[in-house]
């Protein structure tokens, strides 16, 4: 086994607990593992999501992915309706518009906090927008006022895509309290994490219903008995396992994101004598930090991908999350021709720092020190 996977397979090993072994066996000894619209566990995993983040209705299911999907097609798109998404994102972001018919919209990002750009934004909305979709990229939120402005001239729906920003807050409150529609990842790498998960919230009757119903297979929730079905759903729920370890994975949310605060704190005190950019964190938010996120300088644009080798070839993790803006991916650019060139020139200078709960202050002096001795190799080359 290599230095990485062994870090790798340290920050896994502390990701799971006593508390949350308890609370799964607590569920395999009651005998019930998944029921149509959650089980008791699962329900309860629902009203304290619900409750932290000040929404009326919540709805659990099988994956980010999903809940993405079950907050575009709760919207009944049209053929030519449009969808605005950051240029910097992941796939699901964009795949969940194109599978409903609808028509992603790129929006380009603010430079120094990698998030959209509401001024950007703005530029793009046409009479067939119906909503907007915010990434808080890496754990640091996005302009939500800013945002709100235009949804609320415009008549939109603003979503929330919170998987990478789970317990972040934004003036004061925790990033999904403002989204007409919520979306949270609960994959391994995440904030709050079950194995595989997602969580839908809103506060808006008529959009939950139409969620309840199509994460059911599109049944009548009025009568389950009649197995009647409204519209063309999916089976999307949430197992009573990954609801056990929701709740005690929430309970530990803000100290362990006090812990990736610190690490990467340290991280970019330890680097503050090289030209590496870092994400900005804004006075009125508090980042949740998926990764610390920098930039190496415009000159090394295109050493990225052997400056990421040759920090790995020292057992450092590192990752570049994502190499390619949204407009330049396959599946994207043969179907939508669209420039942003923020997100073009960012993705070509990006990398990502793991900060996670498992890395201890010795490890992230030791792969500071890595990275400073290949950062100045490249330097010293020019």
């Amino acid at each position: 086994m290599g230095k990485i996977e062994k870090i790798i397979n340290k920050i896994n090993k502390n990701i799971i607990g006593k508390e949350e072994i308890f609370k799964v066996n607590s569920v395999l000894k009651m005998g019930l593992l998944s029921r149509p619209g959650g089980g008791p566990v699962v329900k309860k995993f629902q009203s304290l999501m619900a409750r932290k983040h000040e929404k009326k209705y919540a709805h659990a299911v099988n994956s980010g992915t999903s809940a993405l999907h079950l907050a575009i097609a709760a919207l009944r798109l049209n053929k030519n309706d449009e969808v605005i998404v950051p240029a910097l994102a992941n796939i699901a972001d964009c795949s969940v518009i194109i599978q409903e018919g609808a028509r992603p919209v790129f929006a380009d990002i603010n430079s120094r906090t990698f998030n959209i750009d509401p001024g950007n934004v703005e530029n793009k909305i046409t009479k067939n927008t119906k909503a907007i979709i915010v990434v808080h990229m890496y754990g640091e939120p996005a302009d939500i006022r800013g945002l709100q402005k235009i949804t609320k001239k415009f008549n939109l729906i603003l979503i929330e895509d919170c998987a990478q920003a789970g317990g972040a807050k934004y003036y004061g409150k925790y990033v999904g309290s403002f989204g007409d529609i919520t979306c949270f990842s609960f994959y391994q790498t995440k904030h709050i994490i079950t194995g595989e998960g997602g969580m839908v919230l809103t506060n808006n009757k008529k959009l939950s219903k139409i969620i309840d119903s199509l994460a059911n297979n599109g049944i009548n929730k009025e009568n389950l008995d009649a197995y009647d079905y409204d519209f063309i759903g999916y089976n999307y729920q949430m197992a009573e396992i990954q609801g056990a370890l929701g709740i005690v994975q929430l309970d530990k949310l803000d100290r362990l994101n006090k812990i990736r605060r610190k690490n990467a704190n340290l991280y970019k005190q330890q680097l503050k004598n090289t030209k590496i950019v870092f994400q900005k964190d804004s006075a009125n938010t508090e980042s949740a930090y998926f990764y610390l996120t920098g930039l190496l300088p415009e000159n090394l644009k295109n050493k990225r991908d052997e400056f990421l080798t040759k920090v790995r070839d020292g057992g450092v993790p590192i990752k570049n999350l994502y190499p390619l803006s949204l407009p330049e991916v396959k599946l994207i650019k043969n179907r939508i021709s669209s420039k942003c060139p923020v997100a073009q020139s960012i993705t070509k200078r990006l990398f990502n720092l793991y900060v996670n709960p498992g890395l201890r202050v010795k490890d992230i002096i030791n792969f500071s020190k890595h990275i400073k001795e290949v950062y100045k190799g490249f330097e010293n080359e020019k």
